[in-house]
């Protein structure tokens, strides 16, 4: 049976660890390898990662000195010590079905796929209810070219969009890491990565099945940090940059462009931050003069 690597960036997630931690060691799928990332945590963090260390031996914590230096920083911590087959990323604070790992790796087999993709369900934590996205008529499973996955990503229809941005909910083959960094400057890392990591794979199969529990707080990050850190411009330059130059379809790309310039300006206006809003507005000018003249 071969191996597949956790990891799972903690930082004070006290609270919601045990139940995070719960779904994973007992998973029906017994070969992993599950690599716990302190992160400097303050709270009871450190001392539940020694306490399930010590209950299961396939548990790695790796504490780290620096707090809150962010959860790109943390899997660049986990990724080189991998030792499995496969990846899996899960959030400190959601959960999983038992069997998420176990479809996930018989999805990606059975299909001769590189990536393995399930949608996921929300729990909205303030209101204590769920948000389904899929019901028991929708568990297709479809296959992709990483061209044909692209044409997915803004389709809002079953949460297809946050299902592509985000890196959990995903079986990958741990080689595709190879040379993948997380960013460890920024507020969110996910729409900066996670798309380079598909370009690597050449085959994606998709289930679309809710296998993943994702918690959403009043305190997530994107629920707090500003919108140009969610949606950010040099996440869509790169790709827009890159997806032209290997011959992909780039028409979306171009639409969410301008639809994020947009988004930056009217928050950096409402900062009173003139000096970026005039940079995304200059843009914006040079695109309209070009583009709308000739539409």
């Amino acid at each position: 049976m071969e191996k597949v690597s956790v990891i799972v960036p903690i930082y004070n997630a006290g609270e919601y660890l045990r139940p995070c931690l719960e779904s994973i060691v007992n998973q029906t799928y017994l070969n992993l390898e599950i690599i716990l990332i302190n992160d400097g945590s303050t709270d009871t963090s450190a001392a539940i990662c020694e306490e399930y260390r010590q209950k299961d031996s396939r548990i790695r914590v790796i504490h780290r000195k620096l707090g809150g230096s962010g959860v790109g920083a943390a899997r660049n911590s986990a990724l080189p010590v991998v030792t499995g087959d496969f990846i899996l990323f899960v959030d400190n604070d959601d959960w999983l079905e038992l069997n998420h790992i176990e479809i996930l790796y018989k999805d990606l087999k059975n299909t001769g796929s590189d990536i393995a993709v399930a949608n996921f369900t929300e729990f909205f934590e303030e209101r204590q209810s769920f948000a389904f996205h899929v019901d028991v008529s929708d568990p297709y499973l479809e296959i992709y070219t990483p061209q044909e996955w692209f044409e997915k990503q803004y389709d809002g229809r079953l949460s297809f969009s946050q299902c592509f941005t985000v890196p959990w909910g995903k079986l990958y083959k741990a080689e595709l890491f190879q040379d993948i960094v997380y960013p460890e400057e920024e507020k969110v890392e996910d729409d900066l990565t996670t798309w380079k990591v598909y370009l690597m794979a050449d085959r994606i199969s998709y289930r679309n099945l809710g296998l993943y529990y994702h918690r959403k707080r009043s305190t997530s990050v994107t629920s707090v940090v500003e919108i140009e850190h969610v949606f950010p411009i040099k996440s869509i330059e790169e790709r827009v940059t890159i997806l032209s130059l290997i011959g992909f379809d780039i028409s979306n790309e171009l639409r969410a462009y301008r639809w994020r310039l947009e988004k930056h300006m009217d928050s950096y206006i409402s900062r009173g931050d003139a000096y970026n809003y005039k940079k995304c507005l200059q843009k914006v000018k040079i695109i309209a003069k070009f583009l709308d003249k000739n539409s």
